[in-house]
C-alpha cells in the first residue's frame, strides 16, 4: 500500500511549512500593460480610507479604486490554475491530499513570499504613515499577488502579448460590445442605469489593437504560462514534507494497527446506521487531541437493553480514529448479537 496514499495516516492541515526551496528560480514577472489596472494592483484599501463595513450592496464610485475586487477574482485564478497543475503534476492522487496541497500552496505565508522575492511589496501605495507595516503585513502581501495576478489578466484581455497600451485602450474602445443595461445599484430604484453595475471591462471577447479577438482562455493559458513553473517546484517541495510527516506518522503505527485500519474502514457509518434504527440511537464519540499521535476517541454505544459498549483508538486523523474506535464497539457487539455484522 503505498504511503503516500494510506487513508489511516492522512497528513494534518497543521503541518508547519519550511521556507521556499532554496533553489528557486522564479520565472519571469509578467508586465501589466494597463497603467490604470496597474495602479489599482498597488493600491490599498487605506489609501482611499473606505468604510469596512458597510451595509451599501454596492460601491458608491463607478468603480473601485483599490486592489480588492482584483484581489477576488485573482484569488480564483491562482485556484484554477494551482488546481489544474496538480492534477497533471499528480493524477492519482487522492482528492483530500490534493485539497490540503493545494491549500498549503495558496496560503498567505506562500504568497508573501512569493510577492517579496518580485518586489512587489516595494510598490504597494498606501498612506505614507502605515506603508511600512503594510509593507511586511502577510494578508497584505498575499493579496497583493493575487491582485496582481487578476491585473496580468485584465492586461492581456485588454492589450494582447505584444500591443501598444494606447493603441489598444483606442481600439477596444471603438469596437468592443456595449453590456447590456443592469439593474440599479439603488434597491428603491426601478431604473435600468448602469451607473454602478456597468463593467470596468467588456463582456464577451476582447478586441486589442490589431483587430485579433482575444478571449479569456487565452488569457487564462498565459497566467498559466507563468504560475505554472512558479509553482511547480514548490509543490514538490511542499509534498515531499508532507510524505515526511505521514512516514513519521505511520512509524507509530505497527502491523496489526495497519490491519485494523483496513477493517475499519466505513465501520463508525456502519454502527451508527445500527443503532439509530435498532437501539438507543447514536452512539457518542468523545474526541481529545493526543499530543504527537493525533487523536484519541472514546466510542460509547447504548443498546436497547441499556448495556454500553465502549471502543477507543488513537490515530493522526480523527476521522481514522473514530473509524477505528467505532470497529472496536462492532466485534465485541457482534459476539452478542450476531445478527450485527462487523
Amino acid at each position: 500500500m503505498s504511503s503516500l496514499l494510506c487513508i489511516r495516516t492522512t497528513f494534518t492541515k497543521n503541518l508547519t511549512l519550511s521556507s521556499l526551496p532554496n533553489s528557486l528560480n522564479l520565472p519571469l514577472l509578467p508586465k501589466i500593460k494597463d497603467s490604470i489596472i496597474e495602479r489599482k494592483v498597488f493600491t490599498h484599501s487605506s489609501f482611499y480610507a473606505k468604510p469596512k463595513y458597510s451595509i451599501q450592496l454596492f460601491e458608491l464610485e463607478d468603480e473601485s479604486k483599490d486592489n480588492e475586487k482584483l484581489e477576488l477574482l485573482g484569488d480564483s485564478l491562482l485556484d484554477c490554475a494551482v488546481v489544474g497543475l496538480l492534477q497533471d503534476l499528480y493524477p492519482n492522487l487522492n482528492p483530500g491530499t490534493a485539497t490540503l496541497l493545494k491549500s498549503h500552496l495558496v496560503n498567505n505565508t506562500i504568497l508573501r513570499e512569493i510577492c517579496k522575492l518580485y518586489h512587489l511589496n516595494d510598490r504597494l501605495i498606501a498612506p505614507p504613515e502605515q506603508l511600512p507595516t503594510l509593507k511586511n503585513g502577510e494578508k497584505v502581501l498575499a493579496n497583493l499577488f493575487e491582485a496582481y495576478i487578476a491585473g496580468v489578466y485584465y492586461s492581456y484581455l485588454i492589450h494582447g502579448p505584444n500591443q501598444d497600451p494606447s493603441a489598444a485602450s483606442s481600439s477596444l474602445r471603438q469596437q468592443s460590445p456595449s453590456p447590456s443595461p443592469s439593474l440599479s445599484s439603488n434597491p428603491s430604484s426601478t431604473s435600468t442605469s448602469t451607473n454602478h453595475l456597468t463593467p470596468t471591462f467588456p463582456i464577451g471577447n476582447f478586441v486589442n489593437g490589431n483587430n485579433n479577438k482575444v478571449t479569456r482562455g487565452e488569457a487564462m493559458n498565459y497566467l498559466e504560462n507563468w504560475l505554472r513553473p512558479l509553482f511547480q517546484p514548490i509543490s514538490e517541495h511542499i509534498l515531499i514534507q508532507m510524505k515526511n510527516e505521514q512516514s513519521s506518522k505511520q512509524s507509530l503505527l505497527n502491523d496489526e494497527d495497519l490491519e485494523i485500519d483496513k477493517k475499519s474502514i466505513g465501520a463508525n457509518s456502519k454502527l451508527n446506521q445500527w443503532f439509530i434504527a435498532k437501539e438507543s440511537g447514536m452512539p457518542e464519540y468523545a474526541s481529545a487531541t493526543s499530543g504527537t499521535q493525533g487523536w484519541k476517541i472514546l466510542c460509547t454505544a447504548i443498546d436497547r437493553s441499556g448495556k454500553s459498549w465502549y471502543g477507543e483508538a488513537t490515530r493522526s486523523t480523527k476521522k481514522a480514529a473514530m473509524a477505528v474506535a467505532a470497529y472496536k464497539v462492532s466485534i465485541q457487539f457482534e459476539r452478542e448479537r450476531p445478527e450485527y455484522s462487523a
